[in-house]
């Protein structure tokens, strides 16, 4: 019997970024969810709440209060997740046997680290929450700031992930 929700999220992500995660670490399993996530969640911004294509489907934040409360969880891109998706990688990484593999997973954990470092260098300094992250963004181009202007979680987890924490 199924409980819950069958659709493509990020929730599925606590699985493996847990410090004693529940899902076996490079399984076919862990494999195959993760790539996943990143073909259909992620983005330079972070995870999409939703995939593209299900049921209800919200790529951007816009509209009154209760259109834009109910869009929350349903594809829009929280900066936040990343924290995720990088341990994840770190866990994964930590968990391999074998020298080639945990060198495939740090070369993956590494471009990760790049590309965060590389738009939240922009969006720090140059985009619409200049000095801080927001809250969550459009999970279409150009993946516009929405939300709080400085998002402390938003804030904590790209900076933990720039600082390789």
């Amino acid at each position: 019997m199924y409980y819950g929700d069958d659709k493509i999220r990020p929730n599925q992500l606590f699985s493996m970024s847990l410090s004693y995660p529940v899902l076996t670490l490079n399984s076919e399993e862990a494999n195959q969810m993760l790539a996943t996530v990143e073909k259909k969640l992620l983005n330079a911004y972070g995870l999409k709440t939703l995939a593209k294509g299900e049921e209800n489907y919200v790529e951007i934040y816009e509209g009154d209060p209760e259109k834009r409360d109910t869009s929350y969880h349903q594809g829009i891109t929280w900066p936040w997740l990343l924290g995720l998706y990088y341990n994840a990688l770190k866990n994964s990484m930590q968990a391999s046997k074998k020298a080639e593999e945990k060198r495939k997973w740090e070369e993956k954990l590494e471009k990760f680290i790049e590309k965060t470092t590389k738009t939240f260098q922009k969006e720090l300094f140059d985009n619409g929450c200049m000095g801080g992250i927001a809250e969550l963004y459009d999970s279409c181009k150009p993946h516009l700031p929405k939300g709080t202007i400085n998002q402390a979680w938003s804030i904590a987890e790209v900076f933990r992930i720039i600082l390789r924490k």
